[in-house]
């Protein structure tokens, strides 16, 4: 049986008692304040220019992405392989910076009688609104690599900003609107694609992202639960890395009268280990460590599972990366 902590806040059917202020207020992990890395004489920059992602090497890219989703296997070991990957992968250590990103489920279920409340959708369109620039990728970088049959590749990454001129300059996207930039978001959600939002230091290298502009970074990932290599990494990663990934108030809950513990949803291996099925058979969801993906939901033939506003929220999505993880953004300011 699950344990006095989670009955607090969910009853046995799904139903969200109260909010858990507690977690929201622990999500803060104190994160060394980011800064961006000088420039020098900018001989690293101008490698990562020409090294990094374009149009007519994009082949290249692909056969090299497969490499360090392939890799990731390596986290979960002890070693000389496990340290140099990390290493690679800019992993700092705890508190230091880190790669960080925001789950945000396209796909939430709300009562009629809070069908007012802000989801995260809106968190997506409002950072959207406010974007001087929208680069939208042609294809996805983790489906292409996987080639995908299940999910289409054209719905791809939005950049927000600066970095979005880049991606463009590199032939790998195109300007769009914001009506555009919300239609593909409404398409991602028509697909069951889990959407979130991320900063992560090794795109630096991806993209060709200068050092004094990763603070301008930001981008809106449309990912299915195949391909996506956040997703896989988390399913390798250590507790400390996995904590990386935040929900944004919104977690998957167990409505234990309709689970009939076939454990399909176990099946689709959690990215943060946070689903079992307890002593009497009946699915359990780790509220600690749920992000609210919905994977498993997607999974559950029996209505099962459902995502469901389980904290409080904060007022937008650049709010979220200053708060828990010190990452004071400026993809949203004129440059």
């Amino acid at each position: 049986m699950r344990d006095q902590y989670s009955r607090q806040y969910i009853d046995d059917h799904g139903n969200v008692i109260a909010f858990n202020q507690e977690r929201f207020d622990n999500l803060h992990m104190g994160y060394k304040k980011f800064e961006n890395r000088p420039n020098g004489l900018g001989i690293f920059n101008f490698i990562k220019s020409h090294a990094c992602a374009h149009d007519w090497n994009w082949k290249l890219v692909l056969k090299v992405f497969n490499l360090i989703v392939a890799g990731s296997a390596w986290m979960r070991k002890e070693g000389f392989k496990s340290r140099l990957y990390k290493k690679v992968m800019m992993f700092s250590p705890d508190k230091e910076r880190n790669t960080t990103g925001l789950v945000m489920p396209l796909n939430v279920d709300i009562s009629e009688a809070a069908e007012k409340v802000v989801i995260p959708m809106d968190l997506i369109k409002q950072a959207l609104a406010q974007a001087d620039y929208i680069g939208a990728m042609n294809r996805c970088l983790c489906r292409d690599a996987k080639d995908c049959k299940d999910y289409p590749h054209d719905i791809a990454c939005l950049f927000i900003g600066k970095i979005g001129e880049q991606v463009v300059r590199n032939g790998l996207a195109k300007q769009v609107t914001y009506e555009e930039a919300c239609a593909r978001v409404d398409k991602a959600a028509e697909y069951g694609l889990v959407g979130q939002s991320l900063w992560v230091e090794v795109e630096q290298l991806i993209w060709g992202i200068r050092n004094d502009d990763m603070d301008r970074f930001l981008e809106i990932c449309f990912c299915c639960p195949c391909c996506c290599v956040a997703m896989n990494l988390s399913r390798n990663a250590s507790r400390e890395i996995k904590d990386r990934f935040h929900p944004v108030g919104w977690t998957a809950v167990p409505d234990r009268s309709k689970c009939i513990g076939c454990g399909e949803c176990i099946t689709v291996r959690c990215p943060q280990d946070a689903l079992s099925l307890g002593e009497d058979g009946v699915i359990e969801i780790d509220q600690n460590h749920c992000v609210g993906c919905g994977i498993c939901k997607a999974k559950c033939q029996q209505g099962a599972i459902k995502i469901k506003q389980t904290m409080p929220m904060r007022g937008s999505i650049k709010e979220y990366f200053l708060e828990d993880f010190s990452l004071e953004l400026k993809s949203f300011e004129k440059y």
